[in-house]
């Protein structure tokens, strides 16, 4: 575990009670009772508008449970942790602070995206926790706003080992950098800390598709290795699970009930041995349930016929752009060729796609936007899902923008140091432009989900036995 300056030497931890001095380290006695730990995830309300992804695709019936939150929890044994994710309850932020007071944690931990920065400010100034911690993607650049704003200690990158050992040091204030952990070592998501029937979905007019009331995700691996320009998935070693353990967590999905299960890794297919093996083992293993994965473009027939015999319904792959000069502005590793052979193997084994498009891109034409519904269609993407190219935090794109002019001041930073409740993503196009992208999105979203266009995809992914019943950053979105 490591701090900004490099050293837990001398920072003052806890509550005070018990302190010794050991090694130059301010630690705790070990206490006879465990310590009595809240996760939150906190709620929408006051969360950044962003110009990426259209309200139609934030469907408030679809709800994920927070595995990096259960994950941690999961390796907090001996503690009297709980978790709120006062997300998927559709708290607000009043309730959020509420539930928290009711439950007086000893230490109060926070889960944070970027977009909802406000609420977390809001939470650590209100709540009476003795000791306020914060986790998740908002801390990577953003640790000593935290800080200041009232986090006891702000954990950065993987906390599964470096929360605990930061408990048994005493409860440290200042920043801890954790590396990625072995996700075939430390236990599965604790899931049974959160309630099941607040993921359960009741299908509405604008589910993109219908697998059943409990679509459960899980994570295969975590990272990416590839470097879109757009993108800010901040861990780009490419850790994973073995094709056991994968195989453990679907049963252990299936066994509390799972319609469906969705791998929600940043790149399911990174490692092609890997996915193989994965589909040998659910063959072998008789796997039947309804599953997808987050992944991208595979040109390998060998592999697509493996997904396919193993169970696999739907690919949800960052497609992105159809131009090849945008792709490679794009630093993608595609080429329209490898998305037409792509897509033809989909449809030749039978599995959907779950396709991203991004609009919006320098050099990308008015043509363009008004052909992109026919190639979609010749191409034979069932599931196609439009965003608009914006700036994230600390991408290639944000910086080439304040390279070129275009940004004039970094509107990230100024809203991490000081959030405001319901910030609004600036314009960093010609306004003009910027309304017809807008425009042009929403008639894609129109014209791609009529009744009739889904019934195509519902009658072939309806689960028999369904019963009735989006996260904020962009790389986090919801997409069923």
């Amino acid at each position: 575990m490591t701090t900004t300056n490099g050293s837990c030497g001398d920072q003052e931890g806890g509550d005070g009670e018990g302190l010794v001095s050991a090694s130059n380290l301010t630690i705790w006695k070990k206490k006879s009772h465990p310590r009595k730990i809240m996760l939150v995830v906190l709620p929408h309300e006051g969360e950044v508008t962003d110009r990426i992804t259209a309200k139609f695709y934030k469907n408030p019936v679809v709800k994920y449970m927070p595995l990096g939150v259960l994950s941690l929890a999961a390796c907090l044994k001996g503690h009297d942790v709980s978790v709120l994710d006062a997300s998927s309850k559709g708290l607000t932020l009043e309730e959020t602070i509420a539930e928290i007071e009711k439950t007086k944690p000893e230490i109060l931990g926070l889960s944070v995206v970027t977009y909802r920065a406000w609420a977390m400010r809001e939470v650590l100034r209100r709540c009476s926790a003795p000791l306020k911690v914060v986790g998740g993607p908002h801390t990577t650049n953003n640790a000593h706003y935290i800080l200041e704003q009232g986090a006891d200690a702000v954990f950065i990158g993987d906390a599964e080992e470096t929360f605990p050992r930061w408990l048994d040091q005493g409860c440290p204030k200042g920043t801890f950098t954790g590396q990625p952990a072995n996700l075939n070592a430390i236990p599965l998501p604790a899931r049974e800390l959160v309630p099941l029937d607040d993921y359960r979905i009741t299908p509405n007019q604008d589910l993109l598709f219908d697998v059943g009331s409990l679509r459960l995700p899980m994570f295969s691996s975590k990272g990416c290795p590839f470097k879109c320009t757009y993108c800010d998935v901040q861990q780009k070693t490419f850790n994973w699970k073995t094709p056991e353990r994968v195989l453990e967590e679907f049963h252990s999905l299936m066994d509390i009930g799972a319609t469906s299960i969705h791998i929600l890794d940043d790149c399911f297919n990174v490692k092609r041995d890997r996915v193989k093996d994965i589909c040998d083992l659910f063959i072998k293993d008789g796997i039947t349930i309804d599953w997808s994965a987050r992944a991208t473009i595979e040109i390998r027939e060998y592999l697509i016929e493996g997904l396919a015999r193993a169970g696999c319904k739907r690919l949800h792959v960052g497609i992105e752009h159809l131009d090849d000069g945008v792709l490679t502005y794009f630093k993608k590793q595609q080429r329209f060729k490898h998305i037409e052979q792509f897509c033809k193997l989909c449809k030749q084994y039978g599995i959907h796609i779950l396709g991203y498009f991004i609009l919006g891109a320098p050099g990308e034409t008015r043509e363009y936007r008004e052909n992109l519904p026919s190639m979609i269609r010749q191409l034979g993407i069932s599931i196609p899902y439009f965003n608009v190219l914006s700036p994230l935090a600390d991408t290639a794109y944000q910086a080439e923008l304040f390279e070129s002019g275009a940004m004039k001041k970094d509107f990230w930073k100024e809203f991490s140091a000081d959030p405001v409740k319901d910030f609004i993503m600036p314009i960093v196009r010609d306004e003009e432009l910027e309304c017809e992208i807008e425009e042009t999105v929403q008639k894609l979203i129109a014209e791609f989900n009529t009744n009739s266009e889904k019934d195509i995809v519902l009658t072939q992914d309806v689960v028999k036995d369904r019963v009735p019943s989006a996260l904020t950053d962009a790389s986090l979105a919801a997409d069923c």
